[in-house]
């Protein structure tokens, strides 16, 4: 997972509701306008549910004025709020919504500097989306902006000076020798130990889909890339009442509060994940292969705390993967094994699929 900087479902609707101009802008549109980032996950009930808590929640506030039935304004004290959140003095008069969400936002999410012109351009552009995510995502020793191909090479240096590439590409070995040697080869064989698909792909095709990988997406397409990363900074509601600022905390935390899930670390979790599966006595494939649903379970039983569903688990799984803090593998004559563990443990995320946590 990337490491986002949080938006509520009020930030985004405080962000739309800045270009609906005086005369406001009814639910049903905001709903829609909305839908690809905080309601695709949604039944239309509990989508529309949480919309209206939120917008009563900001009317309360004077953020937002219902100016007639199911239809809201901006308020000038909503409007500073959502600036001061974006680290912004005022919204450029010519700029329009979907340059905003498909640029500023996406940018505030991924923590880059407020945007400029040109840089606002840049992050519009595909490619330049591209190299964001690349350098946010690997931590590249790159500018905030930088072209998609200065972010490639920054990336393939980085993964070509990285001990634990020349293991995996050793194990390879066989099949690399039978392919001629030269640059494409090589930025191939680089980019497909990243995304650890099941078959390698030319490098002109791994490396959207590690981005696309990366970031959630469904699909390669930039408006879905967007999307996903503003899915995944959209906190819960739930979450965005513990992080609300306006009772001062006492002792760092919130009188009447519920107490909040633990939040690890991206190699803690590996590690307690790992524990988990060497704990986890049914549901082996071998010594060193275990179910991903049963070290669920096992996860659920050692540490409550962590409030993880088995979907949030397998998310972090494919994280955790990606970075190769943990190795997940698939089954191969899954027709011979337990139904109800394949079934219960598959994870499939591009063009991988996983059932297995491996311990070797």
């Amino acid at each position: 997972m990337l490491s986002l900087q949080p938006i509520t479902l009020a930030d985004l609707l405080l962000s739309r509701l800045l270009f609906a101009g005086v005369q406001g802008m009814t639910t049903s549109t905001l709903k829609q306008s909305l839908k690809a980032v905080a309601g695709s996950e949604l039944s239309n009930a509990a989508y529309t549910e949480q919309m209206n808590h939120a917008l009563a929640a900001l009317a309360e506030r004077n953020y937002v004025r219902q100016i007639r039935r199911a239809r809201y304004q901006m308020t000038d004290d909503g409007q500073q709020n959502i600036c001061n959140q974006l680290g912004v003095k005022a919204v450029p008069t010519r700029l329009r919504w979907h340059t905003f969400k498909n640029a500023d936002l996406v940018a505030h999410a991924l923590r880059l500097p407020a945007l400029a012109n040109d840089t606002r351009q840049q992050i519009a552009n595909a490619d330049g989306l591209r190299a964001a995510i690349l350098k946010h995502y690997y931590e590249l020793p790159v500018d905030n902006f930088v072209t998609l191909t200065e972010a490639r090479n920054a990336l393939l240096w980085q993964q070509l000076c990285d001990p634990k590439t020349a293991t995996h590409l050793q194990q390879q070995l066989p099949t690399l020798r039978r392919q001629v040697f030269n640059q494409g080869t090589v930025m191939s064989a680089l980019l497909n130990d990243l995304l650890q698909a099941s078959k390698p792909l030319p490098w002109e095709k791994a490396l959207p889909q590690l981005i696309a990988k990366i970031t959630n997406a469904k699909r390669t397409a930039p408006d879905e890339l967007r999307n996903a990363i503003l899915r995944q900074a959209l906190v819960t509601p739930a979450t965005a009442t513990n992080k609300d600022t306006s009772t001062p905390p006492v002792n760092g935390t919130n009188p009447g509060a519920e107490p909040r899930p633990v939040v690890l670390s991206d190699s803690e979790f590996a590690r307690i994940t790992k524990e988990a599966a060497t704990a986890t006595e049914g549901g082996r494939l071998g010594d060193y292969k275990v179910f991903i649903s049963r070290v669920w379970e096992t996860m659920q039983q050692q540490h409550p705390d962590l409030q993880l569903s088995l979907a949030e688990f397998k998310q972090r799984l494919v994280t955790a993967n990606q970075q190769r803090l943990l190795t997940l593998s698939r089954a191969d004559m899954a027709y011979a094994l337990d139904a109800n563990d394949v079934a219960a443990s598959a994870i499939n995320h591009m063009n991988s699929t996983f059932h297995f946590i491996r311990l070797d």
